[in-house]
């Protein structure tokens, strides 16, 4: 397979009928309760319905699912598996895990999950440990198809957690299927028609590592991150868009319990409706806060690429880095008041080439 190869990527539909994944396993795991509830869970969490206030569906103007990204996943590794040539078992092993990575996510995703942690002492580790071993709510759907075909779901579980450092890092490292196609989602939110390279381009890339594109396109991956991070997922606005939708729940908490982790978001607006209210209505921000306002800390955090750790030599532990920074800013008090700093992205991105065509 070369890189010409390579079919266009679609973030709405990554896999785009059954026929592009004619395996059993697949086909059923997809129908599973569990996986279909991925489809009312945000890719983004708040930040989803905040950054895209009336989706139609046009280019800049969607939201994304968990679900989407799980199949764009599962696709990347069903990828990996056709170019090194897997047996059938190991292909469905990392197809599976790469499927159920994130089928532990809770409603709003990362938005709400250090609500639930604190308040119930669950997160998406946990949640995915407990679907995939038939222990949650939602039963052993997971569990027995998978024992059907021979496969463990400890094992799944172990890989898709990135616990098991096989299949060269793909699960395990910095350059992985679930960053490669969360990171370059992502930056369909902020620039949808910028000149980003596909999640297979980059896959394809990582493990040919024989020529100076293929260095080019995963360094350029790398530096999508930094930018997705710094300008989205842990901006002002971000944070700020977390902040908010936490504050509503925390103040609502007592209607909930630790089973409505496993709802999805229709059901938990049911059940705490000034959520639902809080997008509706907010707004945002004019200029510098005044009046009362609340220090919020967070940590920002930044990628780069460390040249001197050569990229053919596949120590990507090394050559792709990421710090943590210690930053405060300031919100409204109350913070139920719904303002959110407005997202503002520099100019330079608009004429961002990495060389690398969609």
């Amino acid at each position: 397979m070369s890189r010409d190869d390579l079919q266009p990527y679609d973030y709405t539909r990554p896999v785009r009928t059954a026929a592009d994944r004619d395996d059993p396993l697949f086909l059923e795991l997809v129908s599973t309760t569990a996986f279909k509830r991925l489809g009312d869970i945000r890719f983004l969490g708040g930040i989803d319905y905040f950054l895209v206030r009336h989706p139609n569906g046009a280019p800049g103007n969607r939201r994304y699912t968990r679900q989407q990204h799980s199949l764009g996943v599962a696709r990347l590794a069903d990828l990996y598996a056709e170019i090194v040539g897997l047996p059938q078992k190991d292909r469905r092993l990392v197809c599976s895990a790469a499927l159920l990575h994130d089928v532990g996510h809770a409603p709003l995703s990362h938005t709400l999950e250090a609500v639930f942690k604190r308040s119930f002492g669950i997160d998406h580790h946990i949640a995915g440990s407990q679907i995939l071993l038939g222990e949650s709510p939602l039963g052993r759907e997971i569990t027995d198809i998978l024992l059907s075909y021979g496969l463990d779901p400890e094992e799944v579980l172990a890989l898709a957690s990135g616990a098991l450092n096989r299949f060269d890092g793909f699960f395990s490292g910095p350059i992985n299927f679930d960053t490669i196609e969360g990171i370059l989602r992502s930056w369909k939110y902020v620039r949808p028609k910028a000149s980003a390279p596909s999640p297979d381009k980059v896959v394809f890339a990582s493990i040919n590592r024989a020529t100076g594109d293929d260095r080019a396109t995963v360094d350029g991956f790398w530096q999508y991150k930094d930018y997705t991070y710094n300008y989205v997922v842990r901006s002002e606005f971000g944070v700020a868009s977390d902040f908010l939708c936490e504050s509503v729940v925390f103040s609502n908490i007592s209607r909930l319990s630790r089973s409505d982790y496993f709802l999805t978001e229709k059901q938990l607006f049911g059940k705490v409706p000034e959520l639902r209210e809080l997008f509706m209505n907010f707004r945002w921000r004019a200029g510098v806060t005044r009046g009362s306002a609340r220090s919020i800390p967070y940590k920002a955090r930044r990628f780069s690429v460390d040249h001197r750790f050569d990229f053919f030599s596949r120590n990507d532990r090394c050559r792709y880095t990421q710090r943590r920074e210690d930053r405060v800013m300031e919100i409204p008090d109350p913070v139920i008041a719904g303002e959110l700093p407005q997202p503002r992205f520099p100019a330079f991105i608009d004429d961002l080439d990495l060389h690398q065509d969609n």
